[in-house]
């Protein structure tokens, strides 16, 4: 796979006409095509414009022979993917339980349920609708639920941020690309993988958190909002 960096003043994204320009190739030769990387360019007020740094995938001769020409300034890449780590030959005598549904929590139990552990995931608050409601009584009539506010509930203490996420230019294990993954697996704009600065809204994501959680439901896990000390020892036993 090669990776190619283009210009474009316009913000299109038709840049597949520029890539086979530029490569003087033809589409049919190209096996696979995506955006690595996009950015607005505004070091010199007159030449904004947007760079891509997109990923092309052609015959291995045909790459070869690209990357020869230096005029071209190609990269060869590999397709970056997170490894699940290998899973341990011991049989677990209890369901693993994961303590918060904040995402590290969230994350911890996607995993695991793909992996066929039926997780238990315990938090103190409510699922999604119902804590934006409490939050919202808070926010308008100043009444506050102990147990299901801005702090505590379904998505953690984030799910009232604007939902921004971080760069992955120190992702060197792909997992913060797995991350945005399952995001749009479960909802997320594909454009969070390559935009510059990744985003995606606090409305969207009280959207995306409930469809990861269902999931997760139908990979075997269980997310329980209300902390009961017998019902979460008999479930363990499960």
């Amino acid at each position: 796979m090669l990776r190619v960096e283009i210009n474009l003043k316009v913000d299109n994204d038709n840049y597949q006409e520029e890539v086979l320009k530029l490569l003087k190739v033809k589409a049919s030769d190209i096996k696979t095509m995506s955006i690595n990387k996009k950015s607005i360019d505004a070091r010199r007020r007159d030449e904004i414009h947007y760079h891509y740094s997109i990923d092309v995938e052609l015959d291995l001769k045909v790459e070869e022979k690209l990357l020869k020409n230096k005029k071209l300034k190609l990269k060869k890449v590999v397709k970056e993917n997170y490894q699940l780590p290998n899973s341990g030959t011991i049989k677990l005598s209890n369901r693993p339980v994961i303590i918060g549904s904040g995402p590290a929590g969230l994350f911890a139990a996607y995993i695991l349920a793909s992996k066929g552990f039926k997780p238990l995931e315990i938090d103190r608050g409510e699922e999604m609708a119902k804590r934006v409601a409490s939050v919202n009584k808070f926010f308008t009539k100043g009444l506050l639920n102990e147990e299901s506010n801005v702090s505590f509930g379904e998505g953690g203490a984030g799910t009232f941020s604007d939902g921004k996420l971080k760069t992955m230019i120190r992702d060197k294990e792909h997992r913060g690309k797995k991350v945005f993954d399952i995001f749009i697996e479960n909802g997320a704009n594909s454009d969070i993988l390559y935009l510059q600065h990744p985003h995606l809204g606090t409305d969207k994501l009280r959207e995306i958190i409930p469809n990861i959680r269902e999931k997760i439901v139908k990979m075997g896990g269980e997310l329980d909002l209300i902390l009961n000390l017998l019902i979460l020892k008999l479930k363990m036993k499960r």
